[in-house]
């Protein structure tokens, strides 16, 4: 997986994540901001491990980085909404 793959499952997840809150009447975020701190702790943890420079942060985006393990649920519950949608575009 590409880190910009990793970012924009993780940015949905924030978002649906604030949304459920407001909806249900919450006063906090859901939880989106600490979600959106552990995407930039592994981000800096990506930069220090690569030893990026500011200028070179745009390497991030291409970089293959698998699928980190402190992202892990949110990753399977993307790759089931992914498959719940392929199956309800095959008609059998």
């Amino acid at each position: 997986m590409k880190y910009s793959t990793l970012v924009g499952i993780v940015q949905n997840e924030a978002y649906f994540l604030k949304e459920n809150a407001g909806y249900s009447g919450a006063w906090d975020d859901g939880g989106s901001s600490g979600l959106i701190r552990k995407l930039d702790d592994f981000k800096n943890k990506l930069v220090v491990q690569e030893d990026l420079r500011p200028s070179e942060f745009y390497k991030l985006d291409d970089m293959d980085i698998g699928e980190p393990e402190e992202f892990t649920n949110i990753i399977e519950k993307h790759k089931l909404i992914l498959a719940k949608n392929i199956a309800k575009n095959i008609k059998l």
